[in-house]
């Protein structure tokens, strides 16, 4: 390198006093600068399953930074001085955009990156929040909680934040980000394109395997921990019909697990699914004396992150996250009346 860079201050120096030496150098560093390497980009994502969509739309020297870790809860969440630097070099920033990774809300105004939310995309598919524990349809209704009309999403609390968790809002946050990717390394437009087809036609194929296995587990009556599945639900025709706690970090008090028993012993709930990140205890109470089963969903990925053959670092693609949220889902509502 310090070679080149003398030879180009002694070209410099004759430029100063000759056109034809100007031109001839003005013309090199030119075609210097072409056939330069682009520089990689640097993605920053607030949540594990939103790295999942868009990985296969990168180059191997891109890199992806998951500002919440494997195993940290969003609830609470505050972001350190050195994700505070990460930010300030990304390229690419993409959230949620719900009071899930408010955490990050204030910090991203300050930057000068490109940003995605996926809550303010137009054609992402929002449900309304379903208040409390219990939802008020019957524990008998197939399609209870899914009937809801789309109220007025102004607010960002009018709707369920876990927009993830719907294969048909991956597919739109991944068609934006390959777009804005066009425009960041407009040299790899087609490249990028290509990735992008190939990407939702795999989606499209998980997304028929998943509908496949779920079928045969539609009518099983479930509860979850917190209300994060909705859109999973939603999407396939799944009976979720409560969950224990509206907030995660609050433990059921006494009279809310004895109102849970009761209803479910009067809606023959299959199941009751756990979340990895929270103690097991007050849900095995729960099951106590039931039919019950016990399962495990993780909505942000962390634990098939673990189980995966090959981990990556901070998430796991998309498809395969989809995949084992429906594994889950088959594994106890499938063992639950065999």
């Amino acid at each position: 390198m310090k070679p080149l860079l003398k030879i180009a201050r002694v070209w410099l120096q004759r430029a100063v006093f000759s056109p034809i030496y100007f031109f001839v150098f003005a013309s090199s560093l030119f075609g210097f600068l072409l056939a330069a390497p682009v520089q990689a980009l640097q993605i920053t994502v607030t949540v594990p399953p939103l790295a999942g969509m868009i990985a296969p739309l990168l180059d191997q020297e891109d890199h992806i930074e998951v500002l919440l870790k494997p195993g940290v809860s969003p609830h609470g969440f505050q972001l350190k001085p050195s994700q505070l630097a990460v930010l300030q070099k990304t390229d690419l920033l993409l959230s949620v955009g719900t009071p899930v990774d408010a955490w990050v809300t204030k910090f991203a105004a300050r930057i000068q990156a490109k940003q995605l939310r996926l809550a303010d995309l137009t054609a992402v598919e929002k449900l309304p929040m379903r208040i409390g524990g219990i939802w008020e349809k019957s524990l008998g209704d197939k399609h209870a909680g899914h009937d809801h009309e789309h109220d007025d999403h102004s607010n960002p609390l009018s709707f369920d934040g876990h927009l993830w968790m719907s294969m048909s809002n991956a597919r739109q946050l991944i068609m934006q980000t390959a777009q804005v990717l066009r425009v960041l390394k407009p040299h790899k437009a087609q490249q990028i394109a290509l990735a992008q087809e190939q990407w939702l036609a795999q989606l499209q194929a998980q997304d028929e395997q998943n509908r496949a296995r779920l079928q045969a587990v539609q009518d099983k009556a479930f509860l979850v921990l917190h209300d994060a599945f909705q859109y999973f639900e939603h999407q396939y025709g799944l009976n979720g019909v409560g969950s224990v706690r509206l907030n995660p970090d609050v433990p059921p008090s006494l009279k809310r697990i004895a109102e849970l028993r009761e209803r479910m012993i009067a809606g023959k709930v299959a199941c009751i699914f756990q979340e990895p990140q929270f103690p097991s205890k007050p849900l095995q109470r729960l099951a106590a004396g039931t039919s019950a089963k016990l399962g495990i969903l993780d909505p942000m990925g962390t634990l098939y992150i673990k189980q995966s053959a090959e981990p990556q670092e901070a998430y796991m693609l998309y498809d395969q996250f989809s995949e084992q949220l429906t594994a889950a889902f088959v594994a106890c509502l499938g063992a639950a009346h065999e």
